[in-house]
């Protein structure tokens, strides 16, 4: 993939704008690139870009649609940002900026944290009430009820799952199977859910209001709670407080006692859209993505689902205990001087915040990589192999083969004491790789999703 083309985006945005631009680009976003324009006046833009590298590019979730969404929204439901132009030949949106800041930018007091979790769920609860008929969106309309819209999320899930070069995992393979028979409340009504709402993905200010909702890509038709897990869900990559607070603020602003089982489904259902989200984006590698941020996340995820899954099956999960890795004897610590370097004397000489951001990506990856090779890859790969043998009674010819052969029967297994045993044998492959990350990923690893 190439990089962004700013010449021709800022070319765009000028003539949009009717005065000259400037183009600043926005550290992070998993699916869009995003930047900030600025004009001579000092007024400010966003410009929202599908670049064709995202691990949504490609798929039905478009930009297009993104800002169809956005544009019917308007001033009939949460606050969400002004939408000024679309450019189908540039693939992109021009937008208007609202001030706020996000949880990776600042970290509010409790006071305001408590504020910001209220009246997050106060504009859900607004989204979760449009009739999407009557707002311009009759596509979305004909998903009326849950099991109609959970199907249909699903089979686009398993599209983008089954493309040939997507990287496969028994775990995305079980999850969809299980998905398919737990649909809850199957016969009642599906609403608009943002699909991704959490930290990152909107803005508040200074007195804790939430001023815009954000990066609309996944809205979809769907169970209400599925907003709700997300928002536990992405308390995995900046903490959000405590799922208890989400799920009474939830109860208190709807009206109605959260189902448990149903929203272990949704979370179950978004750590999955991820997962499979995440190995797409895998898929076409570029280096325009923060591979350090992907690799890590998807890790989290799947461990997050693992458990997950495990607990819908009895199947206890102790908190994560994990030892620091060996060295051999007489090697040379390679991965310790990469970090050192950039940690101590590259990063600190660096102003540009891309640049910053990266280079810590790199010393994420640095730390990941000299804690596998204390373990040894091809170690792994046995061990993991004689795992996955040892519990589908089969033999295979090397770890690929074994990791097909767990795809196939993670879709079709029925037998109740095979399936909470494959569970078990998925629950610890994961557990073993984040052991292996651990260290890398920080305070991450050891988060986890409880109410």
């Amino acid at each position: 993939m190439t990089n962004p083309p700013i010449a021709t985006l800022t070319a765009w945005a000028s003539e949009t704008l009717g005065k000259d631009a400037r183009l600043d680009l926005i550290p992070g976003g998993g699916s869009r690139t995003s930047f900030v324009v600025r004009t001579p006046d000092g007024e400010k833009f966003i410009l929202r870009l599908d670049n064709g590298d995202g691990p949504l590019s490609g798929t039905g979730f478009t930009l297009e649609r993104e800002h169809r969404v956005i544009g019917a929204l308007g001033d009939a439901g949460p606050r969400v940002p002004g939408i000024l132009a679309y450019s189908a030949t540039n693939n992109a949106m021009l937008m208007t900026f609202v001030d706020g800041a996000t949880h990776y930018q600042v970290t509010p007091d409790a006071e305001r944290q408590a504020c910001i979790q209220r009246d997050l769920m106060h504009q859900i609860a607004k989204l979760h009430t449009l009739r999407p008929g009557e707002i311009g969106l009759p596509d979305f309309a004909a998903l009326g009820t849950v099991r109609s819209a959970v199907e249909s999320d699903l089979g686009t899930l398993a599209q983008m799952y089954d493309r040939p070069d997507t990287p496969k995992d028994p775990l995305i393979d079980f999850s969809l199977r299980w998905l398919a028979q737990h649909i809850p409340d199957p016969d009642g009504r599906a609403c608009l859910v943002h699909g991704d709402i959490g930290p990152g993905n909107f803005l508040f200010d200074e007195q804790g209001n939430v001023t815009a909702l954000l990066d609309w890509e996944v809205v979809h038709m769907g169970h209400p709670l599925e907003d709700v897990a997300a928002i536990l869900c992405r308390s995995l990559g900046a903490p959000f407080g405590y799922a208890l607070d989400h799920i009474r603020n939830y109860e208190t602003v709807c009206g109605v006692s959260v189902d448990r089982r149903a929203l272990d489904a949704m979370v179950i259902l978004v750590l999955t859209r991820w997962f499979v989200g995440l190995n797409l984006g895998l898929s076409h590698p570029s280096t325009n993505q923060n591979l350090a941020v992907i690799l890590s996340f998807r890790q989290s995820v799947a461990y997050t689902l693992a458990c997950m899954l495990a607990k819908a099956h009895g199947i206890d999960t102790p908190p994560l205990e994990c030892e620091a890795g060996h060295r051999a004897a007489g090697a040379i610590p390679i991965y310790d001087f990469v970090v050192h370097d950039l940690e101590n004397a590259i990063g600190p000489a660096l102003s540009d915040p891309y640049l910053i951001e990266r280079t810590k990506g790199i010393a994420t990856l640095a730390r990941y990589l000299r804690d596998l090779d204390a373990v040894g890859v091809e170690r792994l790969a046995r061990e993991e192999q004689a795992a996955l043998e040892a519990v589908l009674g089969v033999s295979c010819l090397d770890i690929d083969a074994a990791m097909q052969a767990a795809c196939r029967s993670a879709r079709t297994m029925s037998n109740d004491t095979e399936t909470v045993r494959f569970m078990a044998c998925l629950l610890a492959l994961a557990t073993r790789r984040q052991c292996i990350w651990a260290n890398a990923m920080g305070d991450m690893a050891y988060r986890q999703i409880e109410y």
